[in-house]
């Protein structure tokens, strides 16, 4: 065990160095500052001509924030672990750490938890934010917003444990773009898939890969007045347990397999 939290450490390390990162710190600056601006905008808005109340659309205006910045923080592990660990691999220091000896499995899981580092420091001020600011100006509660963050941290992982195995046979433009498109066919899945009566490839994708827009619009559902979300919030974040459960198993079962010093 004190070796996990040793490599995590030195994962962790190794991810907050990465030029990646910066970006990373601007990106989340960026959208804490719209995020304010936003939420302190006049109280009225034009829709359809019609002028009306802003509080009329809080929930609306919630939902759709939170649910953006969550998918957000998702796909943002999945880019940082697309070469987490396969740049170890490639620099040599995954060999060192394992000739100690470390079970590949600590590190494997080490790597994984350095980006899970990052993202919830990024992703938990990013979300933080946006539910305080949310329930001071426009009193949505901090219940929903909570949930949706736990949902936001299962997706997270899932995806980047998928992003690392695919990374130790894809290079890391080809994981990055399998990430980002693959976050983005899953969440167009689970929100077109539930108010479709013939949904297709779409319909199969949101019913058993992973539910990640799914589990956070559950979530926030209480958030929408008018607005109905069908689905099981129970059920949908048992999938996405299991999906994060066999991911982590899958990353772990392909490092095993990966022959070092090639």
């Amino acid at each position: 065990m004190r070796s996990f939290w040793l490599l995590t450490g030195e994962a962790l390390g190794d991810a907050i160095r990465r030029r990646v990162v910066g970006g990373v710190a601007i990106a989340a600056a960026l959208s804490l500052a719209m995020l304010e601006s936003c939420t302190g905008c006049t109280p009225s808005v034009h829709v359809n001509g019609e002028v009306r109340e802003l509080a009329e659309l809080r929930g609306a205006f919630g939902f759709t924030t939170f649910l953006v910045l969550g998918l957000w923080g998702i796909a943002l592990a999945g880019v940082l672990a697309s070469d987490h660990l396969r740049s170890a691999l490639d620099d040599g220091s995954a060999t060192l750490s394992l000739a100690r000896p470390v079970p590949r499995d600590t590190f494997a899981l080490a790597r994984l938890a350095g980006v899970m580092g990052v993202v919830a420091a990024a992703g938990g001020l990013v979300l933080g934010a946006a539910a305080v600011l949310l329930a001071s100006r426009s009193g949505l509660p901090l219940g929903p917003a909570a949930l949706a963050a736990a949902g936001c941290a299962l997706g997270a992982l899932t995806v980047a444990a998928l992003a690392m195995t695919a990374s130790l046979a894809l290079p890391r433009v080809a994981t990055v773009l399998l990430v980002l498109g693959g976050v983005g066919v899953v969440a167009l899945a689970n929100g077109v898939a539930p108010f479709a009566e013939s949904a297709g490839w779409l319909g199969a994708v949101d019913a058993y890969g992973p539910p990640l827009a799914s589990t956070l619009a559950l979530a926030l559902a209480p958030w929408l007045e008018a607005v109905r979300i069908p689905g099981d919030g129970v059920r949908v974040t048992a999938r996405l347990v299991a999906w994060a459960i066999g991911a982590t198993l899958a990353l772990v079962f392909a490092f095993r397999r990966v022959e070092l010093g090639r």
